[in-house]
């Protein structure tokens, strides 16, 4: 399902995330983990789709381009994403969650913390957040939805480590503490603005995203990625401060 930063965006947000988590955070992880790594158990919420239907409508939320979140139209009975992480924020945070569940919770919100920071996963202009708008990138068919899923990424030509590594030294010169700030609903729709201004209104009439398009993408798709891994580490720092192993 062309639903996804493919796994090198999820990975690599996992991975700026880690660099933040207090060492408390890191042991709880790796504790409720079993030991499986951040970055793997980041693309695990896509990996079950085939046979976990129920998760299907909590990887987005279709606000309408250039509008407002309004929870009763826009996540009918809490089925979309900023409700999706809310939840797995707080059963992460119960003590009195199982640690099968609270595994489960952490593995999605490490998935819909980086879902959540790709613009079309906010964002939809009656096309199924870009899926149904046919675009070519680099001369390549696709869709819009795609091109932001991954087709960027792949179109930046770099591998996991080299971009984490790109990522990472421009962290550095970043101002972190303000990207931290404000809720969930917020985030969400910080991404749409970037959905109406960067991904939408620069496409050509032809639909043919050219060399331009994705050089004026890649400062959004790093600003993305860096504040999807800088605001998972809050979310964990703060919903496992008060986690003991059973």
């Amino acid at each position: 399902l062309p639903m996804r930063w493919y796994d090198h965006g999820h990975r690599i947000v996992a991975r700026l995330a880690e660099l933040r988590l207090t060492p408390h955070t890191r042991d709880a992880v790796r504790d409720i983990l079993g030991g499986q790594s951040l970055s793997d158990a980041s693309v695990w919420a896509d990996n079950i789709r085939q046979y976990r239907h129920d998760a299907d409508k909590l990887h987005y939320v279709n606000i309408a381009l250039g509008g407002t979140y309004v929870p009763g139209r826009d996540c009918p009975g809490g089925r979309c994403i900023i409700a999706a992480i809310e939840h797995d924020r707080q059963v992460l945070a119960d003590p009195a969650t199982s640690p099968e569940d609270r595994a489960e919770a952490l593995k999605f919100l490490v998935h819909f913390m980086g879902d959540l920071h790709q613009p079309l996963h906010v964002a939809d202009d009656n096309d199924r957040g870009g899926n149904s708008r046919k675009v070519e990138l680099l001369g390549h068919s696709t869709n819009l939805h795609k091109v932001w899923d991954g087709g960027l990424i792949e179109a930046f030509g770099m591998g996991e480590s080299e971009y984490f590594d790109a990522l990472r030294r421009k962290m550095g010169a970043m101002d972190l503490a303000a990207l931290e700030r404000g809720t969930v609903v917020d985030w969400a729709m910080e991404g749409h603005r970037i959905a109406v201004e960067r991904v939408y209104r620069p496409i050509p009439q032809s639909g043919q995203l050219g060399q331009a398009y994705v050089d004026a993408s890649r400062p959004v798709v790093d600003r993305a990625l860096i504040a999807a891994g800088v605001r998972l580490a809050k979310v964990l720092n703060d919903a496992l401060v008060g986690y003991r192993p059973r």
